[in-house]
């Protein structure tokens, strides 16, 4: 596998039996369901890379066996050079990996301070810098201040920064974060966004960054791979993904004095499809209209023929797929 990647699968594979649903506990079948099927994936060194799937997609299971918690059916991975299966032990010493249940194994009765002294001995973290390291994890995400107060005070956005904290420990070079803001407030997940978009990247870290939520990954990540039913269904950065959907062009103007005469004759203009009247929000002497183009290219000759016409243009808004849309439209796509 090449070294020019973070992470590599080559037709990776996990396979879960499960019992269909009926009321008949005797006619009940057990059915195999690839969670992850056949997935061929590579993310580059220092690259931000966002993983989005509704639930249920796979993304969880991919970051298990990434670090070697659950072992593949059928093909492999490489993490930092190292082949999961045969090399486990260096794998695990290349990642820092970050569940959405992020405050699992801590202490309670112990503070900030203490909970990360147990893991740095976990991590092999040396005796003789193990302080140090501690202080500069915990003002990386920003808990400095908190620093001695127990973790049983702590807000669940605190609790997800030590857990950030604890994975930054050893240094790794690759970090898999499995929806790291689940649960979070606005203010915690936009602290923890550039915690990892400033701080993390800067470093030259790699970052699987596993999330539902679509516009969260559109802010932060170099690439996104939209995951569904175990298969990657699209991958590009994410204005790519955004043009992925895009069909038509919609622009929103808002006119003055324009007669009904005037709207017709714009209707027969080159590339126009469609103009809809939106009046919702305009005066009286102003007309809100959508229109349909089929494709931006037209878009000078609506202008052209407004101010041929001699008519006010008050507004004008051009209206551009989300990711949101993208991510919705393709997985509804690959569904069977």
């Amino acid at each position: 596998m090449q070294n020019e990647y973070a992470i590599q699968t080559v037709n990776l594979t996990k396979t879960f039996k499960t019992k269909t649903p009926n009321t008949s506990l005797f006619s009940r079948k057990t059915v195999s369901v690839n969670a992850i099927d056949n997935l061929n994936l590579t993310i580059k060194k220092g690259e931000l890379f966002g993983l989005l799937g509704p639930n249920g997609a796979g993304k969880t299971t991919l970051v298990k066996m990434l670090c070697t918690l659950l072992p593949p059916d059928q093909g492999t991975a490489a993490v930092n050079g190292y082949d999961i299966i045969k090399q486990q032990m260096q794998v695990k010493q290349s990642l820092g990996t970050l569940f959405s249940v992020g405050e699992r194994g801590f202490f309670w009765r112990l503070n900030g301070y203490r909970n990360l002294e147990f893991f740095a001995a976990i991590y092999n973290v040396p005796r003789q810098k193990r302080r140090d390291r501690i202080l500069e994890v915990l003002k990386l995400v920003g808990l400095e201040n908190s620093t001695y107060d127990l973790y049983q005070k702590y807000s669940g956005g605190m609790k997800r920064k030590l857990a950030l904290a604890r994975t930054l420990l050893p240094d790794p070079p690759i970090l898999l974060l499995d929806e790291p803001t689940t649960g979070l407030d606005a203010t915690s997940s936009r602290n923890i966004r550039e915690f990892i978009q400033n701080t993390v990247k800067e470093t030259g870290k790699t970052v699987l960054y596993t999330t539902h939520y679509i516009e969260e990954a559109a802010q932060i990540c170099d690439r996104i791979g939209i995951l569904g039913r175990g298969k990657l269904i699209a991958l590009d950065t994410p204005n790519a993904l955004r043009d992925k959907i895009k069909k038509e062009e919609q622009i929103h103007l808002t006119l003055e004095n324009i007669t009904p005469q005037q709207i017709e004759n714009m209707r027969t203009l080159p590339g126009v499809i469609d103009i809809a009247e939106n009046n919702g929000d305009v005066l009286p002497n102003q007309k809100g209209l959508c229109i349909q183009l089929k494709n931006v290219d037209q878009l000078p000759s609506i202008f052209d023929f407004i101010f041929e016409q001699k008519i006010k243009l008050v507004n004008y808004k051009r209206e551009e797929p989300t990711l949101e849309d993208a991510f919705i439209e393709l997985t509804q796509r690959a569904q069977p």
